[in-house]
């Protein structure tokens, strides 16, 4: 079983260390992150110190758009969030008064306002690029370069609506590293960060299998307007990464069942590679459901949205590699630092 550790915080207000005092003030910590949402924060600001004295005037230390720094860790602190604070929630009582401050990362930002543009012969990268930069983001885009559409139009969606439907379209995700929002293909799959032992490692982990129903083979349909001809492109099933370790994807468990090949149409699609793209990525999305499930242990600051873990000690079937789809990293004074994750995988 894991050993019992306290863990430690700590916290950074427009890149400058808290007083002592201050810092002591502060309970409750929560970090939480997911794939293609912003990641918050939030902590608890206790407004009477622990002699009975009023220190209310604490609370107008924060203000809206402040920069915070969370760190959390057991034996060394990392840096688990870059944040603004959007929210301040005080909570005024005789016996108790106490404040909520909450905010999020860099992504939040694509989610003020909304706005009418016009893309025209930019890949799918260039147009993530210019979506950050509309709001002064900076942005890391690794992925190669896919070119959908000649011409895309944002027609009154905010930034995060739209680049979230252009990254759906071609299997890509958001994420944030530090202060940089990355815009690129889904890391799930690729080589785990930690192998986690059940129960040495876990306090507890709950999965569910579900067979697909859909995505077998994916056939899209496009139109290319030079020829006058209705162009399509199937998915490319052999790809080992969608095992996650195992030795089949969650399609072949599906075999004794009635087929869950699709169709698409989509007449803006006017080249294969462009069709190829989009099949391969519903492919891969009509996985992403096979095995979900949470992971419960000890605070670690290196399980983030984004990263993959080898899960043992469960059985033949589901031990594997399993994708961080979320993770809530909470630290309190009274029962420490503690990660719960939120997991998929599409192999077994």
């Amino acid at each position: 079983m894991p050993s019992v550790q306290t863990g430690a915080f700590n916290m950074l207000l427009n890149r400058n260390r808290l007083p002592i005092p201050l810092l002591a003030a502060i309970h409750g910590v929560e970090v939480s992150n997911e794939i293609n949402v912003p990641g918050m924060f939030s902590f608890q600001l206790n407004m009477v110190s622990p002699q009975g004295n009023w220190q209310g005037a604490n609370l107008d230390t924060f203000q809206p758009g402040d920069q915070v720094t969370i760190q959390m860790g057991l034996e060394k602190l990392s840096t688990l969030i870059h944040g603004e604070i959007s929210a301040i929630d005080p909570n005024f009582d005789s016996s108790y008064s106490v404040a909520t401050i909450s905010g999020f990362d860099v992504m939040a930002r694509l989610r003020f306002g909304n706005a009418t543009r016009i893309y025209k012969n930019r890949n799918e990268n260039e147009i993530a690029a210019d979506v950050a930069s509309n709001v002064k983001v900076d942005i890391r885009t690794p992925g190669l370069p896919i070119a959908l559409n000649d011409c895309v139009w944002q027609r009154q969606q905010s930034n995060y609506q739209f680049l979230l439907s252009r990254a759906e379209l071609i299997d890509y995700e958001l994420v944030v590293d530090n202060s940089t929002l990355v815009y690129r293909p889904s890391a799930a799959g690729l080589s785990p960060v930690k192998t986690l032992g059940f129960p040495r490692d876990l306090k507890s982990v709950k999965l569910r299998l579900r067979v697909p129903t859909e995505g077998s083979v994916v056939t899209v349909m496009g139109f290319d307007p030079a020829t006058n001809k209705v162009i399509t492109a199937d998915s490319d099933p052999n790809r080992v990464r969608v095992r996650m370790g195992g030795s089949e994807a969650g399609y072949q468990f599906g075999d004794d069942f009635p087929s869950s090949a699709i169709h698409i149409t989509d007449l803006t699609l006017d080249k294969v590679e462009a069709l190829q793209a989009r099949a391969d990525a519903a492919y891969l999305q009509n996985l992403n459901g096979f095995i979900e499930g949470d992971a419960d242990l000890l605070g670690d600051p290196a399980l983030v949205a984004g990263v993959n873990i080898k899960l043992t000690g469960l059985s033949k079937r589901f031990d594997g590699i399993y994708y961080v789809l979320a993770s809530k990293h909470s630290y309190d004074d009274s029962s420490g630092y503690h990660t719960s994750l939120t997991l998929r995988r599409t192999g077994a």
